[in-house]
């Protein structure tokens, strides 16, 4: 649903908003976050493939290493602007000036607390040395973006003056900075309309999670008018982080209905890889882009996405790259069990299933996770070697040489021994490989389309889990597997997806004749 025909009676929105990242910049000033150059790039490219409007790439005054990698970005011409962030100071200007950005981040606290206590100055010392660096800044040529720093702390009266005084100065747009996160929606919202309404040039809303209201803050300034929103991929940032972009973006679109140039399918992508760059793990009830975003346990749950996946879904998964889980726990039901042994070819009758659910909720009564591994255990102590899955690995063995890594792997597809031969100079490509190889004995059109490893805390029994999304005959399917290490989760979890493919097309009766 949007919400866009409701919020119009009270509020004049944007057409479209433009995304300010500053992964780079502030997402950066993470505690124990630190990116190299080459960290910094592929985080640059991935931002710009996925569409955001201007880049935040660094604070050049921050060391020559910074310096170095803002340039090398700025080399990289890409799509989106790029900004750097520097103080009222003419040093700091210069530096950004030399990097060949586009856009000057320029920033000077504006708060009774700040000009007291950090810059040791008079407001009007404030205001003077504002108006002369966005001067200054102009003289080079560079777009100027203008921040009063813990604008929500400021007085409204100096912060209109300033943000007055720095439009008359040449500054083309101008940021509301929640730099201590003290804001809630209605101020936000208001800041942003006064502000508008007494600048008439574009405003920005930059917003921390302190109180966890980053993201209901940023889109509060939006409903004020604001056009830029200035946001950090999995809303990394200074001390608990800032709104992030991928709330943001999906909420501006799905709710909201306003135009951003963001490609979504991606935002997963982008969010691990961050993650991976920094450092920092991706909570599991993330939204958007955490694990669980789209996972279901409850039995009545499960009943209705499986029937119709919004009932209780807000948006589909793969709208922002994401796929559906299906978990087993206490809370499970019948359906659930069904469809997660449907996965692992398993097709079972409902006396069966019963049996295993009630092993299922057994577990969980006793406060034991039950995971797929656990739930495949059941099958096999209820079934007492009755059924067989569709496909399942018999053995595999591999080993490596010359930095090429050679996998052979046998497999049964329903009741047809096949023989798999892989290799690449990595572990997880050769294990794909040879699946591939043996797939293609009963399968006309195969391709890979994606993978990924999640190891689980260090105390779980089965540390390794992998998904893999094939596509068979022109038909995706999504495979989960655990293992002992990398190499027997992948492989599970392509036998996983392969036994779906048998199940469907066996039921279909679309299967070739030789398997």
């Amino acid at each position: 649903m949007i919400w866009r025909p409701f919020l119009s009676r009270e509020y004049v929105l944007p057409e479209r908003v433009y995304i300010f990242d500053t992964t780079l910049r502030d997402g950066e000033q993470t505690a124990g976050v630190s990116l190299c150059i080459d960290d910094k790039l592929s985080i640059a490219e991935a931002l710009s493939d996925i569409g955001v409007d201007i880049i935040e790439a660094g604070f050049p005054a921050v060391s020559p290493g910074e310096l170095d990698a803002i340039k090398q970005i700025v080399e990289m011409g890409l799509r989106p602007k790029i900004c750097v962030l520097s103080r009222c100071d003419e040093r700091d200007i210069d530096l950004a000036a030399n990097t060949g950005a586009d856009w000057i981040h320029l920033f000077i606290a504006t708060s009774d607390l700040h000009m007291k206590y950090k810059l040791r100055l008079a407001p009007e010392q404030v205001l003077s040395r504002a108006v002369e660096m966005t001067q200054y800044a102009k003289s080079y040529g560079m777009t100027v973006h203008f921040s009063a720093e813990d604008a929500t702390r400021s007085d409204f009266d100096f912060l209109l003056k300033i943000y007055r005084s720095v439009k008359e100065a040449g500054a083309e747009s101008i940021d509301i900075p929640d730099t201590v996160g003290i804001a809630i929606p209605y101020i936000m919202r208001n800041l942003a309309r006064m502000i508008k309404e007494a600048t008439g040039i574009p405003v920005a809303v930059h917003c921390h999670d302190d109180l966890g209201l980053a993201t209901a803050n940023t889109l509060a300034g939006v409903e004020g008018g604001a056009e830029i929103v200035h946001v950090t991929v999995n809303g990394i940032g200074e001390r608990a982080g800032n709104a992030s972009l991928e709330e943001v973006a999906a909420a501006l679109r799905f709710l909201y209905g306003i135009d951003i140039r963001i490609n979504l399918s991606k935002i997963c992508e982008l969010s691990r890889l961050v993650s991976l760059k920094t450092g920092i793990l991706i909570p599991k009830n993330k939204a958007i882009v955490g694990r669980n975003a789209f996972s279901h346990e409850s039995g009545i749950h499960v009943h209705g996405v499986v029937s119709n996946p919004i009932t209780y879904e807000p948006i589909l998964p793969e709208e922002v790259g994401q796929s559906r889980r299906i978990v087993i726990g206490k809370h499970s039901g019948t359906h659930a069990v069904q469809k997660i042994l449907k996965e692992h070819g398993y097709d079972l009758d409902l006396f069966q299933v019963k049996q295993i659910l009630e092993k299922v909720k057994e577990l969980g009564d006793r406060g034991e996770k039950v995971s797929e591994y656990t739930l495949l255990t059941l099958v096999k102590e209820v079934l007492k070697g009755e059924a067989k899955p569709a496909a399942s690995v018999i053995d595999f063995k591999f080993w490596g040489d010359n930095n090429m890594n050679r996998i052979i792997v046998e497999m049964d597809f329903l009741g047809k021994k096949v023989v798999g031969e892989g290799e690449s100079e990595h572990l997880v490509h050769a294990s794909i490989n040879a699946v591939l190889s043996a797939l293609k004995e009963i399968a006309n059109d195969v391709e890979f389309v994606d993978y990924d490893i999640y190891y689980p805390p260090s105390e779980e029994r089965h540390p390794v889990e992998a998904e893999v999304i094939l596509r068979i005959d022109g038909h995706d399917f999504i495979g989960r597997g655990l293992g002992r290490g990398i190499v027997h989760s992948i492989l599970n979890a392509m036998t996983s997806a392969i036994g779906q493919y048998l199940m469907l097309f066996r039921r279909q009766g679309l299967l070739r004749e030789n398997t």
